[in-house]
This record gives structure tokens, sequence and C-alpha cells, in this order.
């Protein structure tokens, strides 16, 4: 049998491929095998001008209204190497190229291709797997999938010799339903430009089913919070001297105090039992859950998500990435060892770590990574952690292992006493004294939401005789949005997975461009001006109804089954474009006043951009495009009237315009001219005319130290001193040396002195300056040269 590529989705998955067979190549089980790795993505879909027929092109690039909903059916779905953004463009990453060149290089001398990328619930490592099989054009060889719970060696080494051939890509359920998804996110776009272009805010409104779900969710949230209106009501209630309170669910409230039924005397209480109850270790933590707890101490998700991936490739942490709420028994297994050592880096006592057997709760088979945990590699103190990964990794290890620790500690008990009070058994209570404290001794984490303490504090039994009052309450206040709130609401739509929604979350609250959706101050978030526009567009828009993900995951489990065809449910985005766009303009219809101001403090919208009309002689076709007007303002300079009427006559006209870079005012002359941008888009408008300047003849060129300058030598004047000097052919011939010369000069007091000095580079200003600097001995060395940057 030939040699068997296995390509995985990370290096970190290729060394542990390696440490189970035997190295990067080699042969196990009788078969040859060479082990190779993708870093995440290393393709997408391109841009969807790109994918239409080229007729259809311009349509596709325009945000304009009269251009959506799009046809998917116009689409060709094809992929090219991943892009990222650089200064301010979007270029092809040279990394993720390289890398595919080096994919190519080696998977093309295989004869059988196997795919051990992740398996997840959304397929997405079967896609990003196939994807470069097939941009790679290596789908004609043998094709085979390896699936393993984890990645411990005994599952690695079990997943290779039961790896499982493949006819063809397109055959494999996961794939298909990841592709699918991947199409419709693609497809979403659109809604992002419906916001911005009915909004007229002059601001990019991003959406998308997470990212609108999370608006919704804290938009709503926070109305709900600020609505809340503390209105008390009163009831009849009972207290025993331990301080234990006896309720009637059932029994009336009022609004007026007075209105409370008087008469109620105090009563024996009646002890119903007491009842040892226990309590469970929590659940191992998410990348969602550990953020939100960091979120409270003002660490932010983008510097979790980027400390954690430092901790993970050092080993320290587990696998970030992971969807998984439990940990295989092999996992369990690997880290039993080491629990003494990790309990004894974040003060655990390791004699409170009686459980050390598999908790059903908390082990299961199934799941690539695991839940996270801390890794392999256990570092010797919590300040060797803040040593190497900062404060924040600090805190990631201790909660990390704090909460993993917890699993291992006896369950949490307590003896639940219950009672009534006997003139009126209605009336009921109860008390929960503490027994066993179990994994509470390990690790608590802080809820968003309160909840009802266990504990009666200092009472250890109900009391014997309980008196009547008049107990004042008040409706639970919503409460305020929390990173930690709106991650369990969104869990409990089932929108996203833990760590999808840390990473949304770190791109909406990020404000580095002035753009975040979100603001986020220790934990608590609010709706920036952008945020709470996109909230007012979304309501009764299927791209705002949290039921929409629902609805994708339902037609994806379809796609995967081959019960129903992506390009059905692809074809329906094109209907849910339309319902919002109308729904949108609604929306934006009532925007609030205040809101627009909001907008404009915020600095986020700008002018409407004002056009002048192109009469049909002037219209300049291009393609497909029709450009039928012209930007009325240039660098700040608005055209008059009449300005206007000259330019569409085909006039030159003067101006005094304003320059972006420098601010300072220039006059130019100029016309209305038709060009097309370097991106290919066809304009009319205003093309400044500047007069040509004559060559300068007081400029030399030549060689210095191995490079091209020109500086200026020649004709600075009939001085006889140094400003003035003209320097001769011997004196260029050796400053372009490198030597230095010597020559008289005048100073501008009139003062005969020696100058002395040679050819240099010095900065001034922010601008690089090149030429001849003079050489004190009681003075700080001089430059004398225009100030412009070096010619080179």
């Amino acid at each position: 049998m030939g040699k068997v590529g296995i390509l995985t989705e990370k290096p970190s998955a290729a060394r542990n491929f390696a440490a189970a067979l035997g190295g990067m190549t080699g042969t196990f089980d009788g078969t040859d095998y060479v082990i190779v790795n993708a870093r995440g993505h290393l393709l997408g879909l391109k841009d969807p001008s790109a994918m239409v027929p080229a007729p259809l092109s311009e349509r596709y690039k325009s945000w304009d209204l009269e251009h959506l909903p799009w046809n998917a059916a116009d689409f060709r779905w094809e992929r090219e190497v991943r892009r990222k953004v650089s200064g301010k463009k979007l270029i092809t990453d040279p990394d993720a190229k390289s890398l595919l060149d080096e994919l190519e290089s080696t998977l093309s001398t295989c004869e059988t291709i196997c795919n051990a990328a992740d398996l997840d619930p959304t397929g997405e490592g079967s896609l990003l797997g196939w994807e470069i099989v097939e941009y790679l054009g290596l789908e004609g060889k043998k094709l085979e999938r390896m699936e393993f719970l984890d990645e411990t060696p005994t599952s690695l080494r079990k997943a290779f010799s039961a790896r499982r051939s493949v006819t063809s890509i397109k055959d494999e359920g996961d794939y298909r339903k990841a592709d699918f998804r991947d199409k419709w996110d693609m497809l979403s776009m659109q809604f992002t430009r419906l916001a911005t272009k009915v909004s007229n805010s002059g601001t990019v409104l991003r959406n998308g089913r997470l990212k609108s779900a999370m608006v919704v969710i804290v938009g709503d949230g926070l109305d709900a919070h600020k609505s809340y209106v503390k209105k008390p009501f009163y009831e009849n209630r009972f207290r025993d001297e331990n301080g234990v309170t006896y309720t009637d669910p059932d029994i009336d409230r009022f609004v007026d105090k007075g209105d409370v039924p008087g008469g109620l005397e105090s009563s024996p209480v009646v002890h119903d039992g007491t009842t040892r109850k226990k309590t469970a270790p929590p659940k191992l933590m998410d990348l969602a859950g550990l953020s939100s707890l960091l979120s409270k101490k003002s660490f932010a998700a983008k510097d979790v998500l980027a400390t954690y991936q430092r901790m993970y490739e050092a080993q320290v942490v587990s696998y970030p990435r992971t969807e998984d709420k439990f940990i295989s028994e092999e996992q369990f297994n690997e880290l039993l060892p080491l629990v003494d050592t990790i309990a004894a880096v974040v003060g655990v006592d390791p004699g409170v770590l009686s459980h050390r057997t598999p908790r059903k709760s908390h082990i299961k088979s199934g799941g690539a990574h695991g839940a996270n945990r801390p890794g392999p590699n256990v570092p010797q103190s919590l300040a060797d952690v803040a040593e190497k990964f900062g404060e924040l990794g600090k805190e990631i290890y201790e909660l990390l292992a704090r909460n993993y620790l917890t699993m291992l500690a006896p369950d949490y008990e307590y003896d639940q006493h219950r009672g009534h009070v006997e003139k009126y058994p209605s009336l009921v209570g109860s008390l929960n004294v503490p027994a066993v404290l179990g994994w509470k001794g390990v690790f608590v984490a802080e809820d968003d939401e309160d909840e009802q303490d266990e504990t009666t504090s200092g009472a250890t039994a109900l009391g014997t005789i309980a008196k009547p009052f008049v107990h004042e309450g008040f409706p639970t206040r919503p409460p305020h949005p929390t990173m930690g709130w709106l991650m369990k609401q969104l869990e409990k739509r089932s929108v996203g997975t833990g760590a999808t929604r840390t990473s949304t979350y770190a791109e909406v609250t990020n404000n580095a461009t002035g753009k975040a959706l979100m603001i986020e101050q220790r934990g608590k978030i609010t709706l920036s001006a952008i945020g709470e526009l996109n909230h007012r567009i979304l309501p009764g828009t299927h791209i705002g109804d949290l039921t929409i993900t629902e609805q994708v995951f339902e037609q994806m489990a379809q796609v995967e089954a081959g019960t129903s065809a992506a390009t059905e449910f692809l074809a329906l985005v094109e209907d849910l474009v339309r319902h919002d766009l109308e729904k949108m303009k609604t929306n934006a219809s009532r925007l609030p006043p205040e809101l627009k101001e909001r907008m404009a403090k915020a600095g986020v919208t700008r002018a409407a951009v004002e056009n002048i009309t192109l009469p049909p002689a002037l219209h300049f076709t291009h393609g497909d495009a029709v450009v039928t007007t012209a930007k009325r303002v240039f660098c700040g300079h608005r055209f008059t009237d009449a300005e206007v009427a000259a330019l569409l006559a085909g006039q030159i006209i003067e101006i005094t315009a304003i320059s972006p870079k420098s601010g300072k005012p220039f006059t130019c002359k100029g016309t209305l001219e038709a060009a097309v941008t370097e991106k290919g888009h066809p304009f009319v408008g205003f093309k400044p005319q500047f007069e040509e300047r004559p060559p300068r003849t007081d400029l030399v060129s030549g060689v210095w130290k191995g490079k091209k300058v020109e500086f200026k030598g020649r004709g600075w004047g009939a001085n006889a001193h140094w400003p003035g000097k003209d320097f001769t052919e011997q004196e260029l011939a050796k400053l372009l040396a490198g030597e230095t010369i010597e020559f008289e000069a005048t100073s501008k007091d009139g003062k005969k002195y020696t100058a002395k000095g040679a050819l240099a580079v010095s900065t001034h200003n922010g601008y690089k300056n090149f030429g001849f600097t003079l050489k004190f001995d009681d003075r700080a060395p001089r430059t004398k040269t225009r100030k412009r940057k070096a010619t080179r």
C-alpha cells in the first residue's frame, strides 16, 4: 500500500499524531505515512461579485437597495486563499498561501490523503480538510477520513487503524452540512447592507445570525432593566426567633400596606422533618464561561482569547476552540497523575480531592478535545504563570484548575429542615444547614444572577415560635446585561457555541476603530450608538429573530442526512432579505430624534454625499455600469451653482481647496473628467490640473554609500556665507565619497568662520532630510537642507 498523507487541522494535532504514531513520518501498523497540518481555515469563499457572471459583478458589488436581494442561483461558489487586512487593504494572506504550497508539495507525493481534522457538531473540521483537498486538485487520489474521540495516543492509534474510505467528498454529510452553513452565512452579508442603507447613518451596521442575536438580547435586556418601576407589594408572613421566614406562595398580595388583613397571632412552629441533600460539582467550564468570569475583573474577551491561545501552545491549558462540555475517560486518566501537582499550584489541599474516579456527570465518550481544563505541562507556581503569560494568564489558570479540581472533591451536602406555622399551616419555611463542604471548599464561581443562598446565616435549626409581620416586597428587577448573562441567554437559545460566542463577543466589543456594537465595563454591557441604532432597526426582522439559528441548524441536519439539498434552503434567503428590507424601512422611519443626536455626538454619522446630476451627454458607461452623478465636493470645497454650471458646460474653473494631508489651502484649476479607480470602479469627478514646475537646476545626483542620492548642491545664491555656498566639483566628489570638507563661510551677523561638514541623513518633524551637515566642536550639528523626504 502506498504512503498515506495525514492532514490535521493545526500544528498541535500534528504533534499529538506524531507522538502516537512514532514521528512526523514513518510506518505504523504496516502503513507508510506522513503527517501535515493546516492552521485553521486556509481558504474562504470569494467576494460575492467574483462568484457571479461578469455582467452581474457590478450589481453584486453595490450596496444600493435596488440590487437586493441576491439570487443564490447566480453564484458559482468558489473558494480562494484566506485574506487578511493589511493597512487599509484586504490582501491574500502570504502565510496561508505558503502553507498551501507546502501541503500541495507533500500531499501530491502520497497515494492516499486522509482527512484527520476535528470532529465537531457543525462539521467545520470536515470542511476545513476537504476544501484544501479540493482547492489543491487532489480529490482524484484515494481519500480517507479518520475519526477520533480525543487526541490521546490510544485514541489516535485506534483511529489510524480504523480509517474510513471516502468515495466522494460530496457524499460526506458533515462536509455538506458545514459547506451549506458557510454559504448561508455569506448570503447573510445582505442583512448588513440592508441595515446600513436604510439607517442612512453613513456607518456600517454589522449583522449576522450571532451578532444580531447579541444586539437583540442585550438591547431588549437594557430596555427591560431601564423601564423597571419599583412598585412595592405587601403580604403577611411569619418569622421565628432563628430568622427563618414562613410564607404561603398562594397568599394574597396588596398594593397598599393598610389593606393587608390583620388579626394574626404568634404560633408554635411544627417541625416537619430533616432531609440530607447533595449537590454535585458544577460542570466543566467552556471558553464563554471562563471569559464571563474574567470580564468582571475588566479583562477583555479578545485578550482572554489571545492569552489562552499562547498558554495552549505551551500546553499549559487545553485546546481553546472546543465545543465539548465533558472529557473522555482517557483524558481524565491522562491528568489524574498530575492532580496533586495542579492542586499545589493553585493552593488546594490535595487531601480534599478524595473522589478520584470518573463521574458520569463529567466523563463521557465523544468529542475530540474535551472541555477546557489544565494542560499536561503543569507550571511551577502561579507566579511562574504570571511571569510567562501576565496577570491574565494567572487568572485563567487558577479558574480553570479550580473548576477542574471540583469534580475530584466530594459532593456538597446539607441538611434541609422543613416546618410550618401550627395555627396557619399553609405558611411553610425551610433552613439549609451545611454538613459536608465538599467541592465548595475548592471553587465556587460567582453567578451573574442572584440565587437564594442555601443557608441562613448563623442558624442551625428552625425556631420554636413564629411571629407575624407585614412583608414589603418588590418585583425582581431585570438584571443589567453582563457578559455572563448574555452567554447564558445565548446558550439557552442554542445560539452559537461557547468558543464562537466568545470570539464574536470579542469582535462586537472591540472599539479600536470606534465601530463596536457594544461597550463593556467590568462585565456590564451597554449598546454603543451604532449598536443602539442596529437594535432599533431589527424588530420584526428574520435576522433579528433568535430562532433563525435554530432554523438554519434544522436545515443543516437535513442537508447532512441528504433529505434536502443545500440549494433549496439557500434559495429561501432571498425571501428573508425581501421581508427584512420592508421591516427595516418601517423601523428606520420611526427612529427617535435623540438616537440621531447620539450618533452625531459619537462621531459615527457622516454627512450624506452631495452629488451633481450629470446631463446624458456626460454619462459615463463602463462595462454594465452607468455613472450619472459626480460629487459636488472636492477636498473640502463645495462647488457653487455658477461653478457647477461651468463644469457641466465643460469649462475649466479655478478653486481653492484644502489638502487632506497637510490641512493647508491650495489653489488649482480643473474640469470634470470620467475615470476608473484601481479597483475597477467607474466615476466622474473633478480633475485638478497643476502647472508644471520648471526642472530644478540646483540638485546634484550621485552615489553615496552605495545608494543613489539627490541633494541641494548648486545654485544656492550668490552670497559668500554658507547658505549661499555653491560646492565645487572637487568638493562634491569628496562629499559623495563620504569625506568631510572645510570652506570659509560668513554667518548671518557678518562674522567669518570655517565651515566643516559632510553628507548625512537626519529626521525633522517626521521627514527624512538628506544633505550637507555642519560639524561644530562647541555646538550641536545642524543640517541645512530643504524639508523633504530623501530621494534614494
